[in-house]
């Protein structure tokens, strides 16, 4: 009775390491992207809330302008080594994910039903569905573009003066910035509350690296 018992014990921790209980566990999210998401959302938010203090101080806040500018120029050299990591990674690992396709467009429109409750499913979708992949591309090109017009601004025509003649000035230069932050700040929180709601096992693969693949209907 008591080898019986042990057999069966033993037949149980295999399965819950194979994962075949609750579904299986499989790798999703490799460390340096995670590294890159973590440390980027972190440089970024103070980033943002430094560039937008510094566009438009708040009076009631009563900031040192010094201090705030020193936290805006480490965040965005943070986000920018972040960034870095990301971009090095996605060449090495020839990863593709981020880059939006044909197809991709073309099933923006289904998930856009879906998420307004007009059908009952997702299309189907890479490791990223259409709507996530038109939000990541952006960040990117957008930040690149943001990173690009603070170093002109930072250095106050001493260098990259063309990038000032590019756009028209530097007043316009501060409008663009201010223009891809509030981009950023209308659609984070939509990333955010869609990676709370709709699969929550992303989340989960974007702290351990690993997702829970539910198990197959055999019904």
């Amino acid at each position: 009775m008591k080898q019986r018992h042990v057999k069966i014990r033993k037949a149980v921790i295999r399965q819950l390491k194979q994962g075949n209980i609750k579904g299986k566990t499989i790798p999703f999210q490799p460390i340096w992207v995670r590294v890159f998401h973590w440390g980027f959302a972190a440089s970024l938010t103070v980033l943002i809330l430094t560039g937008l203090e510094l566009h438009k101080p708040a009076s009631f806040l009563a900031l040192n302008y010094g201090k705030v500018f020193i936290a805006h120029i480490a965040s965005a050299w943070f986000a920018s080594g972040f960034m870095t990591i990301r971009i090095a990674d996605a060449l090495l690992r020839q990863d593709y994910s981020l880059i939006p396709r044909i197809n991709d467009f073309k099933r923006f429109p289904k998930l856009m039903a879906y998420y307004f409750f007009l059908r009952s499913t997702p299309p189907p979708s890479r490791k990223y569905n259409s709507g996530q992949l038109l939000i990541y591309f952006s960040w990117v090109l957008l930040f690149l573009i943001a990173s690009l017009l603070g170093l002109a601004s930072y250095w106050q025509g001493k260098h990259l003066i063309w990038v000032w003649r590019l756009v028209g000035g530097f007043q316009v230069l501060r409008w663009i910035k201010f223009t891809i932050s509030i981009y950023f700040m209308a659609t984070i929180p939509v990333h955010i509350y869609l990676s709370l709601t709709e699969d929550i096992s992303r989340l989960q693969a974007m702290i351990t690296g690993y997702e829970r693949k539910p198990p197959p209907n055999n019904s």
